[in-house]
Parts: C-alpha cells; sequence; structure tokens
C-alpha cells in the first residue's frame, strides 16, 4: 500500500539520503512510496532473486546475509530504522546478493526504479545525494570489517552491543533484535564463546543479561574496552 506514515515519522527523514528534499519533493516521494508491514522470519528479498526495488527500513530490524558454497551463513550486517538495502539490484538490475531476512515485527518502505527516476527527474541533487550515502555505507562497512580483525573477542562484543545501543537509540536497556546465534556469526565467533564473554561483562558489573534483553550498567567503562 502507499506509505501513510506522517511527514514528521515519514522513513526517508531517517534516511541522509532524502534528508535535503524539500516539501513538495517530500510529498512526491512520499507518494511514490510503499510500505508492508513484516512478520519475524519473512524474508524481504532472497539472494538472486531479481527486483527493481530499493527498500528502507521504518521500523524494526533486518539481517543481510548470504551463504557459501559449503552451506555456511554469513552475516554481512543488520539493519535498523534509517537504513536502506536493495541499491545494486535497482543501479544494475542484478539479483540481488543477499537474503534480507526480517528479525522481528516490521515496516518496510520501497521504490521502484521507475518512480526513482522519476524523483531524480525532479531533483536532480539526489543523485549526487545517493553517491554520498553509498559511498559512506561503503567505508562504514570497511571501517567495521578493520576495526574487528583487530581487536579481542571483548573488545568486539563491546562494539556490537555499542553499535546496537546507538541505533536502537536505547537508554539503558538494550533489548536484542537478534539471536546470540546470529551476533556470534557476525563476530566470527561461537555462541559458547559469546555466552561466556557476556557471563564475565555481567560478573564485572558492566552489563546484566536476562534472556534476550541486556542492561547496561556501565556505558562509559564498556566503551574504554573498545580503547584499550
Amino acid at each position: 500500500m502507499i506509505c501513510t506514515h506522517e511527514a514528521n515519522d515519514a522513513c526517508f527523514s531517517k534516511v541522509s539520503l532524502f534528508q535535503h528534499l524539500d516539501q513538495a519533493e517530500s510529498v512526491l516521494l512520499t507518494s511514490l512510496l510503499h510500505t508492508r508491514q513484516y512478520h519475524k522470519g519473512d524474508y524481504v528479498v532472497q539472494e538472486g532473486e531479481r527486483s527493481d526495488m530499493i527498500y528502507v527500513v521504518h521500523q524494526g530490524c533486518v539481517k543481510l546475509s548470504k551463504y557459501t558454497e559449503n552451506g555456511k551463513e554469513h552475516i554481512t550486517r543488520f539493519l535498523f530504522p534509517g537504513d536502506f538495502f536493495g541499491q545494486d539490484s535497482l543501479l544494475h538490475q542484478t539479483p540481488h546478493a543477499a537474503n534480507a531476512e526480517v528479525l522481528e515485527s516490521s515496516a518496510i518502505c520501497s521504490i521502484s526504479k521507475h518512480d526513482f527516476d522519476q524523483l531524480l527527474e525532479h531533483d536532480p541533487k539526489l543523485a549526487y545525494h545517493f553517491l554520498l550515502a553509498v559511498s559512506d555505507l561503503l567505508r562504514e562497512t570497511d571501517a567495521w570489517n578493520s576495526s574487528l580483525s583487530a581487536m579481542t573477542t571483548e573488545q568486539k562484543i563491546a562494539k556490537l552491543l555499542l553499535y546496537f545501543h546507538t541505533r536502537n537509540h536505547a537508554g539503558q536497556e538494550l533489548r536484542l533484535p537478534v539471536f546470540k546465534k546470529d551476533m556470534a556469526l557476525l563476530l566470527g565467533i561461537t555462541p559458547e564463546t559469546l555466552s561466556r564473554k557476556l557471563a564475565m561483562l555481567q560478573t564485572q558489573g558492566l552489563l546484566q543479561v536476562t534472556g534476550n534483553s541486556i542492561l547496561i550498567l556501565q556505558l562509559e567503562e564498556l566503551k574504554e574496552i573498545i580503547a584499550c
């Protein structure tokens, strides 16, 4: 259905790509966007599937992953409100390179290539902002991968928890939107190691872990782990 979010709560208001639009362009974008509700475990797109859409996470959390030749899952990113995906298929008309799986009840907005091109005609500057947004995404991904490769296991876990904390605009309590096994896969460690290290951080008084919720008791101390 057509995106019905109010202007002050529009999905694109959280996306740097669209934040420069004036009121008329925002109204046009809202008329071109479609929104759909997804349940936990649903796929927005699957690896190898073709589509000509770009997607924006309005609410919820999405996991991007692909499978190696031996069937092992490789997680590339977790997406939160304001994140977009599908840009490669939109630009190059190629099959999607990853699965986009919904991890909790989510609202995903989308715009087709035809409608995106229509928006470009109204605002040629959008092409420049699109290039910047994709460039920022690549830079952030490279920085994330580079930093993880040089970190200890404790630092990796602290970095991921702080990332979730920041992206969810959370207070002290952080409800993990992902399974611990998915967190472990992203960090390149075993679920057993993750559980053991979380228990250690809890013993140190930095966290309180209850099921799928984590209460961050010492935020600054958690940041210091990464800085060491």
